[in-house]
């Protein structure tokens, strides 16, 4: 969640809470962590932690966080070891995706999506991990990919779980 959108829209929040989605951290304002101090990324995290719990009305922990741009885990960032500090004095798991759809790039191009995906996800197979996909609920054409999405992923044998699922399996099990 990106905390300024929950200010804007605490019921969309309420509603996701209440369907059973997994709620985690975007930060404040879409800000590039990887061009702030450890303060200014902590106060991103907490701020957003406090939009969260006034839109719900009581604490809820949000134990994951998903940087902005994926930064500053790419493009060798020396903001890395700073941001690891402060999430992890945060309580939070840092998420970072496996498969980018560039959706930002698809304007009402649907298929260019699940190509994008395709491709990726074949390039990566090699590897015996879970695929998480960077997807955006600001752009129409997301939703129009989903169920050919969806067909790739289950004809390939490949199951979907929460990301609480996928970090359990990934830090927790044997």
């Amino acid at each position: 969640m990106v905390g300024r959108q929950v200010e804007e829209h605490p019921g969309l929040l309420r509603r996701l809470v209440e369907e059973g989605h997994t709620v985690g951290s975007h930060s404040y304002d879409h800000a590039d962590m990887s061009y702030l101090t450890p303060g200014q990324m902590r106060l991103k995290v907490q701020r957003t932690q406090k939009a969260v719990d006034k839109a719900l009305g009581h604490h809820y922990r949000m134990t994951i966080m998903r940087p902005p741009y994926g930064n500053p885990y790419f493009e060798g960032s020396d903001a890395l070891p700073a941001f690891r500090r402060v999430v992890r004095k945060e309580q939070c798991f840092p998420v970072i995706w496996t498969i980018d759809t560039q959706d930002y790039l698809m304007g009402g191009n649907p298929q260019g999506i699940v190509k994008n995906i395709v491709r990726q996800d074949r390039a990566g197979r090699k590897q015996d991990r879970g695929e998480v996909v960077l997807m955006h609920d600001i752009h129409p054409q997301d939703a129009q990919a989903l169920p050919s999405i969806i067909d790739h992923f289950e004809r390939s044998g490949r199951k979907f779980v929460s990301v609480n699922e996928l970090l359990t399996d990934k830090y927790l099990e044997p």
